[in-house]
């Protein structure tokens, strides 16, 4: 039973490979055939080299380094409170007062951290969804205004992993093995979507 278990794992990773395989010669329709038009689009180098995308992330920086500095200054305050406290005699009022206070700020500090961590999250989410939204905007009108029969979106993830459930994963996620050159419309999508931007921010 223990050996089953133990190839368990390397069967999964056989049967995806075969799969993999078979998608390879399977041939439901000719992507050669007379008028039919295919892209290759590699999402990862969209994202590396569209301009507003590094503006934005630039944007969010900004913003985990103010949250991320006003936590630092009430931990400071915090630690100065604190080695004032000790400081005071045991027992007498202030120094109660300011255990209390003590108290107070390190409440108001765990509400403060987690207000910037919700906040970061969102933002991130959202600078992803737009991102991501406008480019998918893009490759729709490239395909519609130069007769696309289909776009591809193509993924090259890294293969190294220590576990065999993460190589899975990774071989499961990628959806273009080979392309030639002549189809990857890749560079004209960043083009277009920094020609538009630069005019955007010219408007400003």
């Amino acid at each position: 039973m223990k050996n089953l278990f133990t190839r368990t794992p390397i069967i999964c990773l056989v049967f995806v490979l075969l799969a993999s395989i078979a998608t390879m010669n399977m041939n439901p329709m000719d992507a050669n055939a007379e008028g039919f038009k295919i892209g290759i689009v590699d999402i990862s180098r969209v994202f590396e080299k569209y301009e507003k995308r590094t503006d934005l992330d630039q944007g969010l920086k900004d913003l985990e380094k103010e949250l991320q500095d006003e936590i630092n200054k009430k931990r400071k305050e915090m630690i100065d409170l604190n080695e004032e406290t000790q400081l005071l005699d045991l027992g007498s009022e202030t120094r109660r007062k300011n255990e209390d206070m003590l108290e107070r700020k390190n409440v108001e500090l765990e509400g403060y951290a987690k207000f910037a961590e919700r906040q970061l999250l969102k933002r991130y989410k959202t600078f992803f969804e737009q991102i991501y939204g406008e480019v998918v905007k893009k490759v729709e009108e490239i395909g519609e205004s130069e007769s696309y029969d289909l776009i591809i979106k193509k993924e090259e993830p890294e293969l190294d992993s220590g576990q065999i459930s993460d190589l899975q994963f990774k071989i499961g996620i990628r959806t273009v093995l080979y392309h030639s050159k002549a189809v990857d419309i890749t560079a004209s999508v960043i083009e277009h979507l920094n020609s538009e931007y630069s005019k955007e921010k010219e408007k400003k």
